[in-house]
């Protein structure tokens, strides 16, 4: 009887174990099921969200275009190569100005800005020969005519800054237009300095061998002083070659070269002067592309 009941018991808790193994792993997997179907749909509903973004969103340039780097005639109202045009004509204007106003007499000689010096080597020069008779004379002499030369000069300078200008490769002229008063004035100086000193130092030293002032020119008043500092240099040289020692070394300048350079300067100063007159005032000038294009800044 004993054995009887302990084997119902037996087999009423083995059924109790089995339901109770079967009812765990339904839930597990019903839980299961429900996860995976939760974040199934999760991901569905973010990849939906993703997709109409993508839609309503325009899609990014990262390729830069050449509206990105350049300015446009759209913006400004002119063309790049209505720029180049506008340049060279307001360059052309301002040599011209320069060329009228810097070859009247006194021009240079007495324009604090365009008056050209001895050169800062000569400085002992003028302190010895100013002490000598006349040389006070003698160097003001020399000072006079390199002005003078140079206010003659100005006159002839027009064909040779219209060749240069003409020969000029610009590459963004839009750039230089909206740029700074002087802007094309540098633009100008830097690709065609060289050239313009090559074509002008000829003028100069032309200039420098004309009788300008008193029938003596630059030259020779220039060979004068060179000679009365030599003289007085000599007889010091004596006296200090007994220790070994030069007092007074000869002055090599190149003349022309050195009145080019400052007239030059002279010339670029006046050209920028005009080139921010036409910025100011573009409509008062009567180039019809200096008008358009710098009219349309104003």
């Amino acid at each position: 009887m004993s054995y009887y009941l302990n084997m119902k018991y037996f087999r009423f808790f083995s059924a109790m174990l089995i339901f109770s193994i079967m009812c765990v792993s339904l839930f597990a997997t019903g839980a299961q099921d429900t996860s995976l179907k939760e974040i199934k749909r999760k991901l569905e509903t973010e990849s939906s969200s993703e997709s109409s973004d993508a839609k309503t969103e325009p899609a990014k340039n990262t390729v830069p275009t050449s509206t990105n780097v350049l300015q446009t005639s759209t913006r400004y109202g002119f063309s790049n190569d209505d720029a180049v045009q506008a340049l060279k004509a307001a360059l052309s204007e301002g040599a011209k100005i320069a060329s009228v106003q810097l070859s009247k007499e006194d021009a240079y000689y007495k324009n604090p800005l365009y008056y050209i010096d001895l050169p800062e080597e000569t400085e002992k020069l003028i302190a010895t020969v100013s002490k000598l008779p006349n040389g006070k004379k003698n160097i003001e002499n020399v000072i006079l005519r390199l002005n003078r030369t140079a206010e003659a000069a100005a006159a002839e300078i027009i064909p040779i800054f219209a060749e240069a200008i003409t020969g000029m490769t610009v590459g963004d002229g839009v750039a230089i237009v909206t740029g700074k008063d002087n802007a094309a004035t540098e633009y100008l100086k830097r690709k065609t300095y060289d050239q313009l000193v090559s074509l002008y130092k000829p003028k100069i030293a032309a200039s420098l061998d004309q009788k300008l002032v008193g029938n003596m020119s630059a030259n020779e008043a220039w060979e004068k002083l060179i000679t009365t500092y030599n003289k007085a240099g000599s007889s010091a040289n004596k006296v200090t070659s007994i220790f070994g020692k030069e007092a007074i070394k000869e002055i090599d300048i190149d003349l022309a070269e050195y009145a080019t350079k400052k007239a030059l300067d002279a010339v670029f100063l006046k050209i920028a002067d005009e080139e921010a007159e036409i910025r100011d005032n573009p409509l008062e000038y009567s180039s019809e592309i200096i008008r358009k294009v710098f009219g349309s800044r104003k």
